[in-house]
């Protein structure tokens, strides 16, 4: 049921014409996958292919294992594979759950030849690295490549599962020693390799891959720039980042890790064997998986690490040292970020909002840095975050709600996405946007909906639904079905070109048109058109966090 209901009209008004036409087949190295043809959207997919083998058992918090298979006759390609482990529930409850889940999905337009030798955008969830998966409704690829048909630039779209929480990212001396670390970005190579080997049956062009993410997806788009200190390996060769940079992520070493390694392994009895890494890979699934809840954790989770291997340097080094991949860029925030992150009902004054900076955040700032970050960041709601608010407070979130909303925002995503424009620009096209229209979020278990409450404003994930182009996520209205129009488009076109512009789109110049740097702002006609900004919004305060980020261990 759950494909039925992420494909929506595609799936639920077959008509004669699926009885007709019989569903794709494709073969790759491996064998044969049988995939669905979507008559209401003119489409072949291909769902749930694995590029790796099952990550549980001998290969459980292993780099990723390639396919040693192949097999005669055909097999089926219809449905989402289980998503990877989890705390969230729901994720079970749609699409089952389990470790055998690296996987694939292609959507491509019907009846593609394998010379077609199309673009291909290669879609990586987010989820704070903790929670997610490609079968979500939201990511959907049905739209957009259906967008890319309609302005005859098409494409085909795909989407993976990878490891994620300490499943992916766990860390310790043992981990490291095997040199087994950040699995989650070893996955998404093993699939961009996958890619390589097998896109061409699909009728996709293996020499024209885009790697393209938003929040954690962003932050490991960011990371596969960097992995190896920039070597691409030819797997991808340009790059979309949504809300996110490889310096939002925690780095945290084995100082925080090898105690609740340590834990673990403990609780499911592996601490007096002589190898407990071996130990816990004999561990039934269901007897490990109530103790690797990241929420059950004190701290941000489980993250990649500076391994000295796929992570060579603090990525803050990286970037300013030029070892990351020169390939175009398009790249943006949007301007609420920080109330994704702000603390709610506690900033009340000057001392709470010092606190917790001080104590409750992990950025190691000391004191003095502390007190020039707030006089960077007044208790003037007017310059606060949600943008555009004037002096409304929302106090009822705490009376300085909007200050810390400012500076959080800053700290993780404004600022380190300046500092990332400006050293990708110096090596490559580079185009930067700042996306600034409130969503439309639907109505618990209807088919209605509304504005996000003012609180939250142009908050992260905004600008999903529109770039997606699904318009059962963008909204009922006509003004915001035009931004999604046209921001789909902006993708595709950069995915053909690695350049966003084209006819009958609004002039996107590169970040480095000016001394200042050169964003767009994407918002609907009714708020006066998108337009050109220099990017110097809350720039002394960028500025300085960006100065402070590597006390942030990034």
């Amino acid at each position: 049921m759950a494909f039925l209901r992420t494909f929506g009209l595609g799936l639920l008004f077959l008509s004669k014409a699926s009885l007709i036409r019989a569903n794709p087949v494709v073969t790759v190295r491996n064998g044969s996958y049988e995939g669905l043809f979507l008559p209401g959207f003119e489409q072949d997919l291909f769902l749930g292919m694995p590029y790796a083998q099952d990550t549980g058992g001998p290969n459980r918090f292993r780099t990723p294992q390639s396919l040693n298979e192949e097999w005669n006759g055909t097999r089926p390609a219809k449905v989402y594979s289980n998503a990877c482990p989890d705390q969230n529930i729901v994720n079970e409850l749609e699409y089952g759950m389990s470790e055998n889940c690296l996987s694939i999905n292609v959507v491509r337009p019907a009846r593609l030849s394998d010379t077609a030798g199309l673009p291909v955008m290669l879609w990586i969830h987010g989820g704070s690295y903790q929670y997610g998966s490609s079968g979500m409704p939201n990511y959907n690829l049905t739209y957009l490549v259906q967008k890319s048909v309609e302005i005859n630039m098409p494409i085909v779209g795909c989407s993976i599962n990878y490891r994620k929480g300490g499943w992916g990212n766990m860390y310790s001396r043992e981990i490291q020693g095997s040199g087994n670390t950040n699995l989650a970005l070893r996955d998404m190579r093993k699939a961009l390799a996958w890619i390589q080997e097998n896109i061409g049956s699909f009728g996709g062009n293996s020499s024209a891959v885009t790697i393209w993410g938003e929040s954690a997806g962003s932050f490991a788009v960011g990371q596969l720039l960097m992995s190896y200190g920039g070597r691409t390996d030819g797997l991808y060769h340009r790059s979309i980042q949504e809300s996110g940079s490889a310096s939002t992520a925690w780095y945290n070493g084995s100082d925080w890790y090898q105690p609740i390694y340590d834990k673990i392994v403990d609780q499911v009895n592996c601490g007096s064997a002589i190898d407990t890494l071996e130990c816990l890979r004999t561990v039934e699934y269901d007897t490990l998986y109530p103790f690797m809840n990241s929420s059950a954790i004190a701290g941000p989770g489980f993250y990649p690490t500076v391994d000295g291997d796929i992570i060579p340097n603090y990525p803050t080094e990286l970037l300013h040292s030029g070892r990351f991949a020169h390939i175009p860029h398009l790249y943006g925030t949007n301007s609420d970020e920080g109330t994704d992150n702000a603390p709610i009902g506690v900033i009340n004054t000057d001392d709470d909002l010092r606190n917790y900076l001080l104590y409750e955040t992990g950025f190691d700032f000391p004191n003095t840095t502390v007190s020039r970050i707030m006089d960077l960041y007044p208790d003037d709601p007017a310059q606060g975050i949600p943008l555009n608010t004037g002096t409304e407070r929302f106090a009822d979130r705490g009376w300085q709600y909007k200050r810390v909303a400012a500076i959080v925002g800053d700290v993780f995503y404004h600022a380190p996405r300046l500092d990332d424009a400006r050293h990708y620009a110096q090596h490559s096209p580079t185009y930067i946007y700042r996306f600034n229209t409130r969503p439309w979020v639907s109505a618990a278990n209807t088919t209605m909906g509304e504005l996000a409450p003012a609180y939250v404003g142009v908050q992260h994930f905004s600008e999903v639904a529109f770039v997606f182009n699904n318009p059962t996520t963008v909204g009922p209205w006509p003004e915001y079905q035009a931004l999604s129009d046209m921001m789909s488009s902006q993708w595709i076109h950069f995915v053909y070109g690695g350049d966003p512009n084209g006819e009958g789109l609004p002039r996107w110049p590169l970040y480095n048109a000016s001394v200042a740097g050169q964003n767009l702002v994407l918002q609907t006609e009714a708020q006066g058109g998108s337009y050109v900004e220099d990017d110097t919004y809350r720039l002394a305060g960028r500025e300085y966090l960006i100065q402070w980020a590597r006390r942030r261990h990034v």
